[in-house]
């Protein structure tokens, strides 16, 4: 998957790909290149941190980036990838930024100065794959293959920091001045405010109890739509979607429904938190423990696991 854009298509591209090759029985490898513009992050606001976040527990063996920019723009976004990614990096830059002139798009890089930059991102960021998009000609390549061909990439020291994701942000489970809070007035269960507009379908007001919490210093949004008598999916999917795109920042999807998280989970670009999973019917095939984290697995989340502690007798 190349020039992607908008994280929620990435995802769902490869979401399908992995269950092809599951229904097919066939192993091949799975890489994925972001497109970041000039402005910093992706045409939706995704910064390069929110990207790896939420594509990286999907299974896929390459992030990069591709397009929108010549090498020298995407370097500080290599450098994330490869100091935070666990997977390989790879990288296939325009020839340079492209200029707008009366005769169309011009691409200032030449051959050697596109296979010197990626010589460079090769020894210093250790990435695996490089290669040219638009601009780039049968001399980029040749210049490239030849500048390439016998370097071993830098090894890589991978500080991976555990977070969920917004299609915007990453958010990392550790905070470094204070506890990850988790603002939960956007649970029908625990808000009776919240409740009452989302029965009324109400979105502007659930909407604006969501951005109260972000303005309180809340790092995650809980959502919880279970309310009997309700369409928790149709809900589920409505509120995810608007919180989505309207809040900055990342979602629990907090409910006992697989349909339900299987909703939420369907509209959000970024890493969601599902809360949560136990072993209350126990843990078989059918089990809603194992229908959770079979959604969780496909769909690169983070759970929040309940344990009970017991007391030790002496």
């Amino acid at each position: 998957m190349e020039t992607a854009q908008d994280l929620l298509q990435a995802k769902a591209a490869i979401i399908g790909a992995n269950r092809a090759k599951k229904k097919l029985g066939v192993d091949l490898p799975v890489w994925v290149h972001v497109t970041v513009e000039t402005t910093g992050t992706m045409l939706l606001g995704s910064e390069i941190g929110a990207a790896m976040t939420a594509l990286e527990p999907l299974g896929v063996e390459f992030i990069g980036l591709n397009c929108a920019t010549g090498p020298a723009e995407m370097s500080e976004h290599l450098r994330h990838l490869s100091r935070h990614g666990r997977t390989a990096v790879s990288a296939m830059p325009n020839a340079g930024l492209p200029i707008l002139t009366s005769t169309g798009a011009h691409y200032p890089l030449g051959p050697d100065e596109l296979a010197q930059a990626h010589v460079n991102f090769i020894q210093e960021y250790g990435l695996q794959m490089v290669g040219g998009c638009c601009g780039t000609t049968p001399e980029h390549l040749k210049a490239v293959v030849e500048a390439v061909k016998d370097l071993q990439p830098t090894p890589r020291h991978v500080v991976h920091e555990p977070s969920t994701a917004s299609l915007y942000v990453s958010v990392p489970f550790a905070q470094e001045s204070s506890y990850l809070a988790v603002g939960e007035r956007t649970n029908a269960n625990g808000s009776k405010a919240f409740r009452e507009a989302m029965l009324a379908t109400d979105t502007q007001a659930c909407m604006e109890i969501a951005k109260e919490q972000i303005r309180d210093g809340a790092n995650i949004l809980d959502l919880c739509v279970d309310y009997v008598g309700r369409d928790g999916v149709e809900d589920m999917r409505r509120l995810a979607g608007e919180l989505a795109t309207t809040s900055t920042l990342p979602l629990m999807l907090d409910s006992t429904e697989p349909a339900v998280l299987e909703a939420g989970l369907e509209m959000l670009g970024g890493r969601a938190i599902v809360n949560s999973v136990n072993y209350e019917d126990g843990d078989g095939p059918n089990s809603r423990f194992q229908r959770i984290m079979s959604l969780v697995q496909e769909h690169g989340a983070a759970v929040v696991a309940l344990v009970k502690i017991g007391r030790a007798h002496v």
